[in-house]
């Protein structure tokens, strides 16, 4: 019987190289590092329709020092290059966001010596804050022209009381967390009239007024839309805050909102908001400034300013402690410079004043 002829005898070639065991520990270790720099950005991509994913674009320094680690992690344990390169790119876009308003200059100079100034004290008091004396000491020492407060309650209205005579022309609300005051040296104008308004019909009482300020009616908004931990923010706190943005707009002409907005800048809704509103963020030019909770070491800022394009942002800080759980803001405005906005010497139509100081304008607490 014929038998085959195999052919020449082949052996197998050298099994390729494995890397090495150390590499082979390395990588899940790098991947595990990683992994948590993917939270922010994914959470921005969600932030628009879930209030949670939301809740996690406000962490923007934790944010980045997980991507600078996931960076590290991946060009050292890793020895991958390229997913090394690409977290490392996503570190410098959240450094340059986290910075911008420490590097950038501010965007809109005042106008030339002796213009007008307009100095604004804004607190989120917290309802249940009895250290009132605190308050009233730091309005005595930094003497603002106007006096914004939220969760202004009714035993915040009582201990008022000496501000009354400083502050003259007042709007108080009182509400517990949903309060909101104005106390002001400079008359309200009668029009347009001042208002408290509640965006989609029952949300958070803002209160609009107008002011005179360098020749011209000035609209101020004190804002407080509710915040996305409690159960009035969650299903409906975005709609809430752009709904405000929608209502902002549609009054012409030089305007200031302040307030305790529940909104940091990492969020794509507080960048929805300016886009709507047509306002800036104060903060350029005057750094991040986090302004909550007073006490802990990590804070972020969710207390604000924004102003139209004919105002300018003279000074920007933040106050001491004053029992609340936010820190106060500090604001000193004047009239941008010829060609910064809406020009201040437009529309001259004097409003009607009318002394709050005989009209104590105080609504009901609200539901």
């Amino acid at each position: 019987m014929a038998i085959a002829d195999p052919g020449p005898m082949t052996t197998p070639g050298p099994a390729p190289p494995r890397p090495p065991r150390r590499m082979r520990r390395g990588l899940p270790l790098a991947v595990a590092a990683a992994l948590p720099a993917l939270v922010h950005p994914t959470a921005r991509l969600l932030a628009r329709a879930d209030w949670k994913a939301d809740l996690l674009t406000h962490f923007q320094v934790p944010a980045l020092a997980a991507s600078i680690l996931g960076a590290v992690a991946m060009g050292t344990l890793g020895k991958n290059r390229w997913a090394a390169a690409a977290l490392a790119a996503l570190a410098v876009s959240q450094a340059a966001a986290v910075l911008r308003y420490d590097l950038s200059g501010n965007p809109v100079a005042p106008g030339p010596g002796g213009t007008p100034r307009l100095k604004v004290l804004m607190a989120n008091v917290l309802a249940t804050n009895d250290d009132h004396r605190a308050l009233l000491d730091l309005i005595r020492r930094e003497r603002p022209d106007v006096v914004a407060l939220v969760e202004f309650s009714a035993r915040w209205r009582r201990a008022m009381g000496p501000l009354r005579a400083s502050h003259p022309h007042r709007i108080e609300v009182p509400g517990g967390a949903r309060g909101v005051a104005l106390y002001s040296t400079r008359p309200i104008l009668e029009s347009p009239a001042p208002a408290v308004v509640r965006p989609l019909g029952d949300g958070n009482p803002a209160l609009v007024a107008t002011l005179e300020f360098g020749g011209e009616p000035t609209h101020l908004w004190i804002l407080h839309p509710p915040s996305p931990i409690g159960g009035d923010g969650r299903g409906r706190g975005r709609a809430e805050f752009l709904e405000l943005a929608r209502m902002i707009a549609r009054r012409p002409g030089p305007t200031l909102v302040v307030g305790d907005m529940n909104r940091t800048d990492g969020s794509p809704t507080f960048a929805d908001f300016l886009r709507a509103s047509r306002l800036r963020d104060s903060r350029l030019g005057f750094g991040r400034q986090p302004s909550w909770p007073v006490d802990l070491p990590y804070r972020i800022p969710i207390d604000h300013a924004f102003v139209s394009p004919g105002l300018a942002v003279v000074d920007r800080r933040l106050g001491p402690p004053i029992g609340s759980d936010h820190r106060p803001l500090l604001v000193e405005l004047a009239p941008a410079g010829a060609g910064a906005g809406e020009g201040l010497g437009a529309g001259r139509a004097r409003a009607r004043t009318t002394s709050a100081a005989q009209r104590s304008a105080s609504a009901s607490s609200p539901p």
